[in-house]
């Protein structure tokens, strides 16, 4: 991932230090912000993982993390554009994450689109592949799910920044890890590096009419699932009885 080459440098000091902050271009920003810049000015990519709750805002605040990258920093390019980058659908994450340039794509739900016991399904090994070959393009990938090991094992063991909920649902904050992997080693001996707790705020009102339209679709989706899959049961009870 070198294909930014003026990024900002991030400066700290102890003052900003204890309050979990960093200044870039002369502002301040939350350390973790400042975390992902660094990473990507060293050619890493950011993959991002954030945990919590449902209502506890991992949605708002990994788009208000994009807002940051893209609209405040302008480190990513163009302004985020929550319609075409926060997707459920699969294949439009893939197709979006290989034909755009320096943006960041959201999968909110991620162990409902990517769980754990569909590893074997096209769309679970394509996210494993993109996570590979996305580097290329200088995209940065998010995901937000209510448990990690619900998730594909291509986000298990691939994140590298880790956001996990903490305090009441109405905080949104997130206390921030940098997940370093020793060689040869995806599940263990992880070296979590503490970055601070971030306090995320509310994404804007059009990102966040975006998250509560998707998060719509998602429970009707689920809802017609388990309808379908009560109908079967019915269906089969029923014909039980006939040959009974």
């Amino acid at each position: 991932m070198k294909h930014f080459t003026s990024l900002p440098k991030v400066k700290t000091n102890d003052s900003l230090l204890d309050n979990d902050l960093c200044l870039i271009d002369g502002q301040e920003q939350p350390l973790i912000v400042g975390q992902i810049v660094e990473m990507m000015s060293d050619g890493e990519q950011p993959r991002l993982i954030f945990l919590g709750d449902p209502g506890h805002g991992c949605t708002w605040a990994i788009s208000k993390l994009a807002e940051i990258l893209h609209n405040e920093l302008n480190i990513l390019e163009g302004d985020f554009k929550p319609e075409k980058q926060i997707t459920q659908d699969p294949l439009k994450f893939s197709k979006r994450t290989r034909k755009n340039r320096k943006k960041i794509f959201i999968v909110p739900d991620a162990d409902s689109v990517f769980p754990s016991d569909e590893h074997y399904t096209p769309k679970n090994k394509t996210n494993r592949d993109l996570m590979y070959l996305t580097r290329r393009f200088s995209n940065l990938l998010g995901y937000d799910a209510h448990e990690l090991s619900r998730c594909d094992k291509a986000i298990r063991t691939n994140h590298n920044i880790k956001m996990v909920s903490i305090g009441d649902g109405d905080t949104y904050k997130f206390k921030a890890d940098k997940v370093k992997r020793k060689n040869d080693s995806l599940t263990v001996e992880i070296d979590p590096q503490y970055k601070g707790v971030w306090k995320a705020g509310k994404p804007s009102k059009e990102t966040r009419q975006r998250i509560e339209k998707l998060d719509q679709e998602e429970k009707e989706r689920k809802v017609k699932k388990r309808e379908e899959q009560m109908e079967m049961e019915r269906k089969k009870k029923d014909l039980e009885k006939l040959l009974t």
